[in-house]
Parts: C-alpha cells; structure tokens; sequence
C-alpha cells in the first residue's frame, strides 16, 4: 500500500510566519490570489502590514512560499511508489493513491485557479509547474507499466500514454471545470467525481475481479473511498 505524508503546516501552535501561510491560502483558495492584498492578509490575520512584512517581504514570496510547501508536499507523494519497488499494488491501491494527488491539489487550489496568469505573475512557479508535472507524469506512467506487468491493466504503451494525459488533464483542470458549472468546489465532492472520470476512462482496460471492481466504484459513489493503513 502506497503511504502518505501528513499535510499540516506544523504543529499546533503556529508561530506567525504559519499563520500567515494557512491564513493567506485559505483566502487564495476562497477569493482568488489576484484578487488579495498582503494588507488583506494582515487585516485576516489581526497584525499590522508591517508586522507581515518582517516575515515575508510582499505576496509574492507568501506565494512562492505557498508553492514551495506544495511542491515539497507533493514531492513525497510521488517519491511513495519508488520507495515501494517491490510491493505488490491493487487497482483499489492506485485510485487511492491518485486521490492523494487530487485532494493536494484541491488543498492548494488557487494554483490552479488561473495557472497561466499565475505562472505570468511568477516566473519561479512557472518552472515549478513544468518540473512536478513531470515528475507526476513519470510517476504515473511507472505505476501503469507495473500494473501492464501484474496483467491488471491490458494496454500498449500508447494507450497507457493517453492514460497519463487524462489522469493530468483531470488532475489540472477539473476544479475549474466544475467551478464553471456552478458546483462549490471549496467542498470535497467534485474530487470523487473527478476520480470516477479517471476510473471510466480505465475501465476498458483494466483487468480485475468484478467483486473488487464494484468495491472500487461503490467506494467512490459514496464518497468513502479509504484504504486501512
């Protein structure tokens, strides 16, 4: 089984520098990083702009900063397969794992939000962006070809590369589809509803047990989708 890392920020008593990282990705998410100020964030957080400043100088690096704790959070999720060469996946496994991805990247949103403006705005998370996509890719392309070995996945290597491209464009833009659709994406639901698009787009070639196979759906219909740890 694929583990993951905790995603706090750190421990309970935050000092300010904390504080104003989870008060400024929380209003990010909410409103939208164009559309807030460091003396927003200092208003949220009942400190003086000046006392936001000592700790980062402009919103720019509170962003870079957000980017970075993402970039590091994401990093271990896909290091996890790696150091797990020799454990034996199930599909149920995988979908877990891919929900990893999904709900941290619904953790840090507004990265997602307007990424071309973003990236624009932000040269460094621009380079960000390129490298841990590809990473993400490379990571899931080594779990499909583990799973063609097992015979619990039946497709050619181009198969499996329109695979990862689904699985990336769902992983990047489904929080702004369904935003479009009118749907609260500050909620959990359209994560599952971006795994069962994941899992149709599979489904012709994946190889298992019906039993497993309904579990899987069932888990994600529901909305309980876990694995014991």
């Amino acid at each position: 089984m694929i583990q993951h890392a905790p995603s706090h920020f750190g421990d309970n008593k935050m000092k300010t520098a904390q504080r104003i990282l989870v008060t400024a990705l929380d209003i990010f998410n909410q409103q939208g990083e164009n559309n807030v100020s460091s003396v927003e964030i200092a208003m949220e957080l009942d400190i003086s702009p000046g006392n936001l400043y000592y700790h980062f100088k402009g919103k720019e690096v509170i962003v870079a900063a957000l980017f970075e704790l993402y970039q590091q959070q994401m990093r271990t999720i896909l290091d996890a397969p790696s150091n797990q060469t020799d454990t034996f996946l199930s599909i149920e496994d995988f979908f877990y794992y891919l929900y990893l991805i999904i709900e941290k990247n619904h953790l840090f949103r507004f990265l997602y939000r307007n990424p071309n403006d973003l990236s624009d705005k932000y040269p460094s998370v621009a380079k960000g962006f390129i490298k841990l996509m590809a990473a993400q890719e490379r990571c899931v392309t080594e779990l499909l070809a583990k799973f063609v070995i097992q015979k619990s996945i039946v497709a050619s290597p181009g198969q499996c590369n329109q695979m990862v491209e689904i699985i990336g464009l769902v992983f990047s833009q489904a929080g702004n589809y369904y935003a479009l659709k009118g749907h609260d994406i500050n909620g959990d639901e359209y994560l599952y509803k971006s795994l069962s698009a994941i899992l149709f787009a599979l489904l012709p070639y994946i190889k298992i047990e019906q039993g497993e196979l309904h579990h899987l759906q069932e888990a994600i219909a529901n909305r309980e989708f876990s694995i014991e740890e």
